[in-house]
């Protein structure tokens, strides 16, 4: 019988490719994915079985509109196994491991940029959607509290959106380099 055991991990979008080498390393010590997640996965241990993980970030995936097993099938199709999601955007496959090989879901270049485009316009929405939710917040904190309250609620306010904007910001950046080295222009 198959030992569960779980491991914690913490990735960002734009550094998913080091998810992938996780996952690898994992299988060729017998650890095998069976349930992604944004901080904690869980893995299956069977040291008879090896296989080469890849990710793929696609929101707007459910079973109940179709579109999952869809998108999956596509994947089956060329030799990719569905394994898991991980808050419904991000998606793992796998296949046997060949030696020497090092399959990838995009297999060109303009779908690799693309991919990676995709990845950076949801980090934008959501610097540019922060970004209205602070001006939102600042406005009620200065409207309904005064003096030293506004600045113990005010600072520590600020600290946690300006690391969630400088971020975000990163990825961006991180996002954008990885487009211009792929060959793809910036956005």
């Amino acid at each position: 019988m198959a030992r569960m055991e779980k491991r914690r991990h913490a990735w960002m979008s734009w550094d998913y490719e080091k998810e992938e080498r996780w996952l690898n390393e994992l299988s060729a010590q017998g650890l095998h994915l069976t349930k992604g997640g944004a901080f904690s996965s869980e893995f299956e241990r069977d040291e008879t079985v090896r296989y080469t993980y890849a990710l793929d970030y696609q929101g707007g995936l459910t079973k109940k509109n179709g579109k999952l097993d869809e998108y999956t099938e596509l994947y089956r199709d060329v030799g990719w196994e569905y394994v898991s999601t991980a808050s419904g955007i991000w998606h793992y496959f796998r296949r046997p491991w060949e030696p020497g090989e090092t399959p990838k879901l995009y297999t060109d270049r303009e779908s690799l940029v693309e991919h990676y485009k995709k990845i950076q316009r949801v980090m934008a929405v959501v610097l540019l959607a922060n970004v209205a939710i602070v001006f939102a917040n600042f406005t009620n904190i200065f409207s309904r509290l005064d003096g030293a309250m506004r600045w113990g609620v005010g600072v520590p306010v600020i600290v946690v959106y300006a690391s969630l904007f400088v971020l975000l910001g990163y990825g961006i950046a991180k996002m954008n380099k990885k487009i211009k080295e792929t060959g793809g222009e910036k956005m």
